[in-house]
C-alpha cells in the first residue's frame, strides 16, 4: 500500500511540475513580444559648420551611429540613437587654425506605429581650439543625425551631415 501511495504521489508531483512548466509559455505566447532591432553604421563627414559668433569650420571626419529599436504592444516604440565622432578635425575659414571635435552622445526619441517615420537628432559634441595645451572645450552640435524606422521597429536608413549651423532647442 505504501508503494502505490509513494507512486501516486510521484506521478502527482510530475504532472505538477509540467504543468508549472508549460503555463508560463503560455502565459508568455498570449503576449505580444518585444521587438529589438539594431544597426550601426559609420560614416564619412565632411562640410561646414557655421556657429553663431564663431568662424565658420571646414569639418572632416566620421561618425559612428548605432540605433537600438524596442517596440511597443499594438506599434511603434522607442529609438536610442548614440553616436561617437570618430577622427574629426576642422580648419578655420578666417584664421586657417585647426580645431579637434571629440565626443559621444545618446538620445532617445519615440516612433510612431505609422509606416515610416524620421527621426532627426543633433548630438553634442566638444570642439577644442588648441594653441595650448590647456584648453577648455566648447560643447557643439555641429552634426545632424537622420535615422527612418518603420512602426515595427525596423531601421532603413541612418544618415549624418554636418549641420550648416542651425540649432535645435529640443535636442
Amino acid at each position: 500500500m505504501r508503494g502505490r501511495l509513494t507512486r501516486a504521489v510521484t506521478r502527482v508531483s510530475l504532472a505538477v511540475a509540467l504543468l508549472g512548466l508549460i503555463a508560463p509559455t503560455a502565459t508568455a505566447a498570449a503576449q505580444p513580444a518585444q521587438t529589438v532591432r539594431t544597426r550601426t553604421v559609420l560614416l564619412p563627414l565632411n562640410g561646414t559648420f557655421d556657429e553663431a559668433g564663431a568662424e565658420p569650420i571646414a569639418i572632416t571626419g566620421s561618425i559612428r551611429v548605432t540605433v537600438i529599436t524596442r517596440t511597443n504592444p499594438g506599434g511603434g516604440g522607442t529609438a536610442l540613437i548614440s553616436s561617437a565622432l570618430g577622427r574629426t578635425t576642422g580648419i578655420g575659414q578666417e584664421t586657417g587654425g585647426t580645431y579637434r571635435f571629440v565626443g559621444a552622445d545618446a538620445t532617445t526619441r519615440s516612433y510612431p506605429p505609422g509606416p515610416i517615420t524620421p527621426l532627426l537628432v543633433n548630438p553634442v559634441f566638444l570642439k577644442f581650439w588648441p594653441p595650448g595645451p590647456v584648453v577648455p572645450p566648447h560643447p557643439i552640435r555641429p552634426v545632424q543625425v537622420g535615422v527612418l524606422v518603420a512602426g515595427n521597429g525596423n531601421i532603413t536608413n541612418i544618415s549624418a551631415t554636418i549641420d550648416r549651423g542651425i540649432e535645435n532647442p529640443d535636442n
